[in-house]
């Protein structure tokens, strides 16, 4: 699936519109103009305000549903860090019961591995539709196959946690090592000149487990088949478990996509129809919604992240922050020049996030495969109890009212307007010569509201999200699951400080 994003950047011409109507409009939710104006007796100044910064980490409760792309993979080898294992858990069946592999007419001998002249099945793939990748290109991934446990758990639609893992039959039915850019290969299949795929993760499932799957291809009214019935079919396989192994510098996340048509069970045989033979295969699919004969699939992502052994946790840098993307950590900033700042017209409030270069060629390369987040984020901390967080006043968009404090209009209803509130990945070379990414916030009128109606200045929340949650509400946001982690200057880092540039003109 394809996670819900809002709009990256408006356009050019919309977004200087809005800039040239905030240049003539001055009240406490608007800000003058970006740039230093030349006005007749008016002082402009440009400070950089310090913010006290503390790092922290999520207590995660994050739930993915049928429709979020899953992760697969691990990461083994990060010492800032520390390592991230992601298994996939899916039902695979038949898009209707009583099921039938061909067509009708066709025959079909309930054996394995046929003579050349004789029908009969030769194996079985599990495929999953590969959508993208996060980390190294150059390892080897291994993934093994098991059944789920249909005695063991209550496996089903249902949107899982992150923690779930449902019980497993011990031995694996199927087992692969694939090398990330060998998923974009082109697959030609048996038999058919023109039948072909790409982007998918395929794993072979093994002969006795074949064996086992077409044991009975009776659908008889008094059958016992599995193919006889959703309910029968589910006797024997509830569910396939993909764990991803852990192979030494395996620093990659996959991200497949269960919806989609690549992500199947290929049954691969040979028919005979009309004393013709036809190689070609049939596939079970994962199944959304319910129908009169098939039950919707079983699906569940678990992701482990283990930073015991690693720089983050073991010994942080005091002068530095960790960010990793949902499941991840999180910093908190206060800003306590702004509880004084003089009554001003703000003509730009920004924060600067900057990251810090690798010591090491060794880190430098790290870096290159797990780069940061496309998107950071700030919120605010409210300050009713129990605790909970809101969105930023204002400055989200411009453009659209919203209330932060309204439960129903807290986000703006055109989505965040990245392209003025910024938080996406940039990059520049600092001021020795080293490239680096960095984000910034523009939080003008936010500021603006602040030093002229003297309302809260509330501590900050910098994360990068895959969700968001306000008021109990999820909101999908711009990252992938996982994906992105960089180490940043804090508050009190020398060359790579975290801080408020802010340019105004007093009152």
């Amino acid at each position: 699936m394809h996670r819900f994003s809002f709009g990256l950047f408006i356009p050019a011409f919309f977004f200087f519109a809005v800039i040239n109507w905030s240049c003539n409009k001055i009240n406490t939710t608007s800000i003058g103009q970006d740039l230093i104006p030349a006005v007749d007796n008016v002082s402009t100044f440009a400070d950089t305000l310090d913010i006290n910064t503390t790092q922290g980490v999520f207590f995660d409760s994050t739930r993915i549903s049928s429709i979020d792309n899953n992760t697969l993979g691990s990461i083994t080898n990060d010492p800032i860090f520390g390592t991230t294992k992601a298994d996939v858990f899916v039902e695979l069946k038949p898009p209707f019961f009583p099921y039938y592999f061909g067509n009708a007419g066709d025959t079909i001998d309930p054996v394995i591995n046929p003579a050349p002249d004789k029908s009969g099945f030769d194996s079985l793939v599990l495929c999953l539709s590969f959508k993208s990748l996060y980390g190294d290109t150059t390892m080897k991934h291994s993934f093994n196959v098991y059944k789920i446990d249909k005695d063991a758990t209550d496996f089903r639609n249902f949107s899982y946690k992150l923690d779930y893992q449902p019980a497993i039959v011990p031995g694996s039915i199927g087992f692969a090592e694939i090398l990330p850019t060998e998923v974009r290969n082109i697959i030609r299949f048996p038999g058919s000149r023109k039948d072909t795929v790409t982007n998918q993760i395929r794993i072979k499932l093994n002969q006795s487990f074949l064996n086992e799957f077409v044991s009975s291809l009776d659908t008889s009214v008094n059958s016992t088949s599995i193919f006889r019935s959703d309910s029968l079919y589910k006797n024997l396989l509830r569910g396939f478990a993909i764990k991803a192994g852990e192979l030494p510098g395996s620093n990659a996340l996959f991200y497949v996509d269960l919806n989609s048509t690549n992500t199947r069970l290929e049954v691969h045989y040979k028919k005979r129809r009309n004393a013709i033979l036809d190689t070609t295969f049939s596939s079970l699919y994962f199944s959304t919604n319910s129908s009169a004969s098939v039950s919707s699939s079983g699906h569940a992502n678990y992701l482990k992240r283990d930073s015991s052994q690693a720089e983050f946790i073991k010994s942080p840098a005091a002068d530095a922050l960790y960010l990793q993307t949902g499941p991840g950590t999180f910093a908190t900033l206060k800003i306590p020049q702004l509880n004084n700042f003089p009554n001003s017209i703000i003509h730009k409030a920004e924060i600067i996030v900057e990251q810090i270069p690798a010591s090491t060629p060794a880190l430098a390369a790290l870096d290159r495969a797990l780069t940061p987040p496309q998107y950071l984020y700030i919120d605010l901390l409210d300050t009713v109890l129990p605790i909970r967080y809101k969105p930023i006043y204002f400055d989200l968009n411009p453009t659209v009212p919203y209330n932060p404090d309204n439960s129903l209009f807290f986000l703006p209803s055109g989505g965040i307007d990245f392209g003025y509130f910024g938080g996406f990945i940039q990059r520049k070379n600092d001021a020795l010569g080293n490239s680096i990414f960095y984000y910034s916030f523009n939080v003008s009128r936010y500021v603006q509201n602040m030093v002229t109606n003297r309302t809260n200045n509330y501590t900050l929340r910098l994360y990068a999200p895959y969700n968001l949650n306000y008021y109990n509400t999820v909101i999908p946001f711009n990252n992938n699951l996982a994906n992105g982690r960089v180490k940043v200057g804090s508050g009190s880092n020398v060359n790579y400080k975290l801080r408020l540039r802010i340019i105004y003109s007093k009152i």
